[in-house]
């Protein structure tokens, strides 16, 4: 057991730790895993009056591009453990693909700027075209923790994360988790890889919903996007401690 006690000994004289300010900035590659998505509309403006529109589309699922995200983390390190505040971008856009959907009522709307029809029914085939998301961002309170050891340095992460909301698009509270390793190429700077991970819920308003009475046409009723993001993504960037 000598061994065990002297070997645990040296690592921790061999690589303090000690506490830092540090700020990292990143880039890489995410990919969203294929999702359910339900679009809605409850009301639609025709000829001044508000019409009830009922509309609920059930997308079995939905597949994405990969993008490229960037971003910027700032924290502290307590010696081994840390915490920081981390964001980063979020851009991926729908594929042109085949779905299946089952609609309470014809959809025959834009969605972000495409127009995509689908008729009722149950488990219908669409063919959609590719529709571009606006870009957003998240941002998430983490928790960190790393094994010092002088030179390779592994670390891990987890917190909440939040979907940043604009004039159309709205989240809920998620999770990210993930780690990496880092190894120093300066007194005060070091390259990093790690691996993320994030779940949050998404709500956007996707267009308008349209119709029309006695040659009157209207478009106020919002088109609603319900999804779950799941989405991983392998990065690299620089650490800078102060």
């Amino acid at each position: 057991m000598r061994w065990i006690g002297a070997a645990v000994a040296a690592l921790c004289a061999s690589a303090p730790a000690g506490a830092q300010t540090f700020v990292d900035v990143f880039a890489g590659r995410s990919m969203l895993e294929r999702t359910p998505a339900t679009l809605t509309a409850d009301e639609a403006r025709v000829n001044g009056q508000i019409v009830p529109a009922q509309l609920r589309v059930e997308v079995e699922s939905l597949d994405t591009t990969n993008s490229t995200i960037y971003g910027v983390r700032a924290g502290h390190w307590f010696d081994w453990l840390g915490i920081a505040v981390d964001a980063s971008t979020l851009d991926p856009d729908v594929k042109r693909q085949t779905i299946r959907a089952t609609a309470s009522l014809r959809f025959d709307e834009e969605v972000f700027g495409e127009q995509v029809t689908i008729n009722p029914g149950r488990l219908v085939s669409v063919d959609i075209p590719r529709v571009t998301v606006p870009t957003t961002a998240t941002v998430a309170a983490l928790a960190m923790v790393r094994l010092p050891r002088g030179g390779v340095e592994p670390y891990a992460f987890a917190g909440p994360v939040y979907l940043v909301t604009d004039g159309d698009l709205s989240g809920e509270w998620g999770l990210r988790a993930g780690g990496g390793i880092g190894l120093p190429v300066g007194r005060s700077v070091t390259l990093f890889g790690e691996y993320r991970y994030t779940d949050v819920s998404a709500s956007a308003v996707a267009g308008r919903i349209g119709g029309g009475a006695r040659g009157v046409s209207g478009t106020t009723g919002d088109i609603k996007v319900d999804l779950d993001v799941r989405n991983h993504s392998a990065v690299g960037g620089l650490s800078f401690s102060f």
